[in-house]
């Protein structure tokens, strides 16, 4: 059981982070103004805790979970998934701090209009993050396989 509650976080919190990832795409699909910037920034805070809360998850696995440290560190496939993730976690500063920078800009005048070439970067960063999201799954199916080792 204390095996399946680990992998029952992990799991939790990776959906929870596709969710956030995902809520950010449709949102940056409506019209951008001060409310729907404040929206973001919101949606972008639970995507960041749930990485974290993600990343926590995972070492409990590696260390208290069945496989244990030996497999992991013996697995490319789980450096390839951590690699990947570190990708995704680097890549999603740029948005992070696009979303802070439009609140402040719409907090300091309610007339700012978000630039169409600044919004069309922030969606494709967050597609790229999309793709990214699901090489890390083709990865941790190869890793919980074994595959590679």
């Amino acid at each position: 059981m204390h095996d399946a509650g680990l992998a029952w976080l992990h799991f939790l919190f990776a959906f929870v982070l596709v969710g956030a990832l995902c809520a950010e795409l449709f949102i940056l699909r409506l019209p951008i103004d001060n409310r729907v910037a404040r929206l973001l920034l919101r949606v972008d805070l639970l995507y960041g805790l749930s990485s974290v809360l993600l990343i926590l998850a995972g070492i409990a696995r590696v260390v208290w979970g069945a496989k244990g440290w030996d497999y992991y560190e013996a697995q490319p496939f789980f450096w390839a998934k951590i690699a990947a993730f570190a990708a995704i976690g680097l890549l999603s500063i740029i948005p992070t701090r696009t979303f802070m920078r439009w609140t402040k800009s719409f907090n300091a005048d309610p007339n700012f209009t978000v630039p169409e070439a600044q919004l069309k970067s922030v969606r494709r960063y967050v597609m790229i993050e999309v793709h990214l999201l699901a090489v890390l799954l083709l990865f941790a199916s190869f890793m919980a396989r074994g595959i590679g080792s």
